[in-house]
C-alpha cells in the first residue's frame, strides 16, 4: 500500500476517516461564499478555443448533409412507390427505353479512361458532356481535383524558458514527487464515478478513491509550471470587466472600501498586462477588461464563477515585488482557480453530466504523462485513498 512520506512511514489505507471538504481550496470554497457563485459568471462568459499561442479563434460553421448522402436521399424519394397505372405505363414502354440507352451508350466516352495525361483539361469537356446528356450523371460525378496544392500549417515551435525562477521550481516539483504515487497517477485506469467529487482508479491490483476536484490543483500547478509560456489561448466573448468582477469578491469578502479594491486590483493587472500577456497569455484590454486566458488543456475552461475570486487574489495574495515569490503565488492562485469544482446539487442534470465528461476525458488521461510529479501533499490531505487490494481478498476468502 502507498505510504506517506514521513519518517514514521504510516500507511494511509482503509482505516483512515476522511474528511472530503476541501483543504488547500479553503479560500475558493463557495460554502463560505456562495453569493458569488449563484450571480452566474459563467453564464455570461462564452470561451472560444483557440489551439495555439496566438491568432484568432477558429470559425464554427453548422453541419450539414454531404452531397454524397444529398443524393442518396434524393434518389430514395423519386424511388418511393408509384400508383399501379404507373407501373402499366413503364411496361409499355420499357423497350423503347432499354434501346435508347443501348443507342446511346455507343456514343458515351467512359468517366474513368485508363490513359489521360492532362487530367484537367479533359475535365471540363467531360462535365460539359455529362451536363448535357444526362445530368443525373453529372451530379454524382468526381469534382477533378484542383491544380494547387495545400499544406497543413506547421505547429508553434515550443518557447524554451531559461528563467531560473521557473527552472527552479521545476526542480522543485520533481524533489518532492513521492515515486510511488506518481507512478500510480501516471499508469491508473478509470474505473467510475462515485459522486461528483470522488471516482474510482485503478492500478495493478489496487482499487483507489480519489478526489478529483483536490487532485486537479496540484494538476494545473504542475501543468503551469512545466508548461510555462506554451499554452494555449481562451478568448473571453464578451470580455468582462475587471472592476465588476473585483468589486464582486470585494463585497463578498467585507471589504472596508469594496470601490477602492476594486480599482487597485484594476490597475495592478493594466500595470502588468505586457508581462501576464507574454508568460500566461491573459490578455488585459485598454478598457480594463480581461479578454483571454491560457488554455492548459485541450478544450478545457476553468468555472468563470470563481473569476472574480482570483482577480481580488491574484492582486492581492500574490508576492509582486520578488521573481521567484510571484511566479510560485500566482501559479497558484491560477491552479486553484482553474480546479475543477463540482455542480450545486440544483445544477441540472445535463450540466452534471457534462462536467463528468470532462473529468473523464479531459482531467483524468492529463494525469498521465510525465509533465505531473505527484506530491507527497495528496496523501496527507487524502485526496488519494486506497480501498482494497486483491491479494487481500484472496487471503480473507482463503479463510472463509
Amino acid at each position: 500500500s502507498l505510504q506517506a512520506s514521513t519518517p514514521q512511514k504510516a500507511p494511509v489505507n482503509k482505516a483512515v476517516r476522511t474528511n472530503f471538504k476541501t483543504i488547500s481550496l479553503d479560500s475558493y470554497s463557495f460554502g463560505s461564499s456562495p453569493s458569488i457563485r449563484r450571480n452566474r459568471v459563467q453564464t455570461t462568459i462564452e470561451p472560444d478555443f483557440s489551439v495555439g499561442a496566438s491568432g484568432s479563434p477558429p470559425t464554427r460553421t453548422p453541419l450539414r448533409l454531404s452531397p454524397s448522402r444529398a443524393n442518396t436521399d434524393t434518389r430514395q424519394v423519386n424511388s418511393a412507390p408509384r400508383p399501379r397505372q404507373d407501373e402499366e405505363n413503364d411496361d409499355n414502354h420499357s423497350g423503347q427505353r432499354n434501346a435508347s440507352a443501348r443507342r446511346s451508350s455507343e456514343n458515351i466516352e467512359p468517366l474513368f479512361p485508363q490513359a489521360h495525361t492532362k487530367p484537367d483539361a479533359t475535365a471540363p469537356a467531360l462535365s460539359n458532356t455529362l451536363s448535357s446528356e444526362f445530368p443525373q450523371l453529372a451530379a454524382s460525378a468526381p469534382v477533378p481535383a484542383p491544380s494547387k496544392s495545400y499544406t497543413a500549417p506547421k505547429p508553434e515551435p515550443r518557447v524554451e524558458v531559461r528563467l531560473s525562477s521557473i527552472l527552479n521550481l521545476r526542480k522543485e516539483l520533481q524533489r518532492r514527487a513521492h515515486t510511488d504515487l506518481t507512478q500510480v497517477m501516471s499508469e491508473h485506469t478509470f474505473v467510475g464515478f462515485v459522486d461528483d467529487r470522488r471516482a474510482l482508479i485503478q492500478h495493478q491490483t489496487r482499487l483507489y478513491m480519489v478526489d478529483y476536484c483536490k487532485i486537479s490543483y496540484h494538476l494545473f500547478y504542475h501543468r503551469f509550471i512545466f508548461d510555462f509560456m506554451n499554452f494555449g489561448r481562451l478568448v473571453l466573448q464578451p470580455a468582462p470587466s475587471i472592476y465588476e468582477l473585483a468589486l464582486m469578491a470585494a463585497t463578498e469578502l467585507g471589504s472596508v472600501d469594496a470601490e477602492k479594491a476594486a480599482e487597485d486590483v484594476v490597475s495592478r493587472f493594466s500595470d502588468s498586462r505586457e508581462m501576464l500577456e507574454e508568460y500566461y497569455h491573459i490578455k488585459i484590454g485598454d478598457t480594463g477588461t480581461i479578454e483571454s486566458l491560457p488554455m492548459v488543456i485541450r478544450d478545457y475552461s476553468p468555472d468563470y464563477d470563481k473569476l472574480p475570486l482570483f482577480l481580488y487574489k491574484a492582486a492581492t495574495s500574490v508576492n509582486w515585488g520578488d521573481e521567484q515569490g510571484f511566479f510560485k503565488t500566482f501559479t497558484s492562485e491560477l491552479a486553484s482557480f482553474y480546479a475543477l469544482e463540482s455542480p450545486l446539487p440544483d445544477d441540472p442534470q445535463n450540466a452534471k453530466d457534462e462536467f463528468r465528461l470532462v473529468v473523464e476525458h479531459r482531467i483524468m488521461p492529463s494525469f498521465k504523462g510525465s509533465a505531473f510529479w505527484a506530491p507527497g501533499s495528496i496523501l496527507m490531505e487524502n485526496s488519494l485513498v486506497q480501498l482494497v487490494n486483491l491479494p487481500d481478498l484472496y487471503r480473507i476468502f482463503e479463510r472463509c
